[in-house]
């Protein structure tokens, strides 16, 4: 793709954009429109904030197509109710608190520092134990998290039909979302979600909203130091390896292997780096520089990486499952029949 003087100006004033949907969406903006267009004063006079600050931030939102101005009246733009008016069941809005929130504009403000040091600077580890940023996530989710959790019960669906009462373990689970897809899909199943507290909260809630909450047991703290327990038939690790360096890795998978029944599968869900198309990749190299500023070793690892973790760890079975224009992969591993993967790591 050329560099052009567009594009370099769009990419270097991109941040403004972004500052701006972030601003109407945490002010309340489109929530303040839902009900019809309205002056800047009538909007100012309901949020509580300066008028001529509230006409500049309309106009602005309304030449990004966000709004709709005529004369003085402010309306939502299309598409604008369904996704950014938080009482809709549509609302997508809270992805600014996953997407561009504090914590990463704050560690990509300080990127250059990151790279020149050659990882995360001081206050940014986001693997210390309740780091705020994970309540937020596990709350809001993305809008690859339902369609994941969905595609790993999916490629899970014929070993899981076979087990009547299949026990699942979802390691780091945020809002439990594959965990909580299994377990709905099968009625006799029983849930272990391991994660910080204050995220299992979130957790605990999204079981009760899908009805499984009764059959899901919390296990709060480090995934790396408490007790798993076990065996278990199913064990899923989303979005979770790739905070960890390769060496750390491998010592969780460790754990979780020895806690896997035999025949029983671990699953890695989640980006893989250097596998996709262009525009696909960008997101996995987005996502490694992140690591790089908030993780102590942390990086996007390959699904051959993936491979290699797992034959390490006595993994020797291993499948792979995509689905077109989906970037996002899931490897399913099965413990043989067996084999002794039992030490001193398992509790």
């Amino acid at each position: 793709m050329e560099l052009t003087k567009k594009r370099l100006f769009e990419m270097v004033t991109g941040y403004q954009t972004t500052a701006l949907l972030r601003t109407g969406l945490e002010i309340g903006v489109f929530d303040a429109l839902a009900d019809g267009p309205t002056d800047a004063a009538t909007v100012a006079g309901r949020l509580g904030i300066d008028r001529r600050a509230c006409t500049t931030l309309l106009a602005c939102l309304a030449l990004q197509g966000l709004l709709i101005r005529d004369g003085s009246r402010f309306a939502l733009g299309p598409g604008v109710r369904e996704l950014l008016v938080s009482t809709e069941p549509s609302y997508a809005g809270g992805i600014h608190r996953v997407a561009a929130g504090a914590m990463e504009w704050q560690a990509l403000g300080r990127l250059a520092e990151a790279v020149r040091h050659g990882g995360p600077l001081d206050g940014f580890d986001s693997t210390v134990p309740d780091f705020p940023y994970w309540h937020d996530f596990a709350a809001t989710g993305t809008f690859a998290t339902d369609r994941l959790a969905a595609m790993v019960a999916d490629a899970l669906a014929a070993t899981t039909a076979e087990r009547p009462g299949p026990r699942i373990l979802d390691v780091g689970c945020g809002s439990a979302a594959v965990g909580i897809e299994l377990a709905a899909r099968h009625p006799g199943a029983r849930l272990w979600a391991q994660d910080w507290p204050t995220v299992l909260a979130v957790a605990e809630e999204r079981a009760k909203e899908r009805g499984v909450h009764d059959r899901t047991t919390l296990l709060p703290g480090d995934a790396f130091g408490i007790p798993l327990g076990g065996p278990y038939d199913v064990i899923v690790a989303a979005n979770l390896l790739f905070h960890f360096s390769p060496e750390r890795a491998v010592l969780l998978l460790e754990r979780l292997a020895g806690s896997l029944a035999p025949e029983g599968s671990l699953v890695i869900a989640g980006f893989a780096a250097g596998e996709a198309a262009p525009a696909e990749e960008l997101r996995a190299q987005l996502l490694d520089l992140m690591m790089l500023c908030t993780t102590p070793g942390g990086q996007m690892h390959s699904t051959d990486a993936y491979t290699r973790m797992l034959t390490a760890v006595g993994l020797t079975e291993h499948e792979i499952h995509t689905r077109p224009g989906f970037p996002p992969k899931v490897m399913v591993a099965t413990r043989p029949r067996g084999a002794d993967l039992s030490g001193p790591h398992d509790q």
